[in-house]
């Protein structure tokens, strides 16, 4: 191995003239940027520096084996350029990908014109063991650069666009215009808008809001949308839509890890804000105890929502309402007397859709007249909101609605 070990250090004070490192930086830039596929050709003059400053410290490593590693400067900066120029980790980690590819092309082609007494087996281990801890160090620390590159560009324009966004909605007081710039040229005036706002039930699901906001969009027609993080559980979105597709279903919604609400507006600025507003009372409905549905639309739970504004009242009213249609053990009858006041079809095909006979349809109506102490018809639109709220709020007793929620 002491062969190896001069030969190397005779390798290394040949490979750092000024002529030979520009050779090889010249002809991995080219490996790198071959096909086209690593669409970086400006970048050619700092990869090339990059290329030249990792070839200099890997040949200090030949006879400075100990020396801790350091990303090279320019290496830094390929990183954080292509942070900069939204350039995925895909693309970078192509770059060195290449770069390890003509360095091992490199490194064999050497090892074949090494002396015949030389074990040539050994030094091509030896160059294969250094070549990948470099390149692994590089990728891992460029990995970090590039990560924490975007999350500072994406926290301030993040930042950004929730200050201008919340003093639209606070006061009103910027121009469509501004708020489209800050919203990365989101329309503002147009006919109609509608919001959605993600809630996260925990904190670990917190990474699944904006999947879910993404699913919702796709649903309603892969519309435009742009998406504001206001921190927290919440993230907001607005679509460039104008109506509400007829339903939102099939969205893959987990509804025990996100919640997500919508709301339509009109056109321009006041629309945005209307919309806004609409889905986060909404949440106020989506978030209660007794319900379990991934998506929520305000005009299906508007009045819920309104009731909902003084728990007090509404409670009070609700069971007001339904008397001992309230209790407990009711909630079969509670099901039956809704889908009463809510089907147009005759008792006979409600039966036989519930699975139940016809003389249980009538029966359990009797039983629900009882309790109420008035036919079923009678203020039946305050019967349904009651049922709406019951089974939101009060369904469950051990948990209690948050007022601010």
């Amino acid at each position: 191995m002491t062969e190896i070990s001069a030969w190397l250090a005779a390798f290394a004070e040949d490979q750092r003239r000024p002529e030979e490192v520009a050779r090889w930086a010249a002809a991995t830039a080219d490996a790198i940027l071959a096909d086209g596929e690593v669409d970086v050709a400006d970048l050619r003059p700092l990869i090339l520096e990059a290329v030249e400053q990792h070839w200099y410290a890997f040949l200090d490593r030949i006879t400075l084996p100990e020396a801790p590693f350091e990303l090279v400067p320019s290496a830094q900066a390929v990183a954080l350029e292509a942070a900069r120029r939204h350039i995925g980790l895909p693309l970078l980690l192509k770059v060195y990908q290449r770069a390890q590819e003509a360095s091992w092309d490199f490194a064999v082609q050497v090892v074949r014109q090494a002396p015949d007494d030389l074990d040539h087996e050994a030094l091509l281990v030896w160059f294969w063991t250094k070549a990948n801890v470099w390149f692994g160090s590089s990728v891992e620390q460029s990995v970090l650069i590039h990560q924490n590159e975007t999350n500072r560009i994406r926290q301030r324009g993040d930042a950004r666009r929730f200050e201008v966004v919340s003093e639209a909605l606070d006061t009103r007081s910027v121009s469509p215009a501004e708020l489209s710039a800050a919203l990365a040229g989101h329309p503002v005036n147009i006919p109609g808008h509608v919001a959605l706002v993600a809630h996260a039930l925990t904190a670990d699901s917190i990474e699944q809001l904006e999947p879910a906001l993404n699913a919702v969009t796709r649903r309603a027609g892969h519309v435009r949308s742009v998406l504001v993080r206001p921190g927290g559980r919440d993230v907001w979105a607005w679509l460039a839509l104008g109506d509400l597709p007829d339903a939102v279903t099939d969205t893959g919604i987990d509804p025990t890890a996100v919640r997500v609400t919508m709301g339509v507006g009109g056109s321009g600025l006041d629309g945005f804000v209307a919309a806004h507003l609409d889905a986060q009372a909404a949440q106020r409905v989506a978030l209660a105890p007794g319900r379990h549905e991934p998506v929520t639309a305000y005009d299906d739970v508007a009045a819920l929502v309104l009731v909902s504004q003084d728990q007090d009242a509404a409670e009070r009213f609700a069971r007001t309402t339904l008397r001992g249609l309230a209790d407990p053990p009711q909630s079969r009858l509670r099901e039956t007397v809704r889908e009463v006041l809510t089907s147009a079809e005759t008792a006979d095909r409600l039966a036989e859709r519930l699975g139940v006979h016809k003389n249980t349809i009538r029966y359990r109506v009797a039983q629900a007249e009882r309790l109420l102490g008035r036919p079923l018809r009678e203020r039946a639109g305050d019967l349904l909101l009651a049922l709406d709220y019951h089974d939101a709020f009060l369904a469950n007793p051990t948990v209690k609605m948050h007022r601010n929620s």
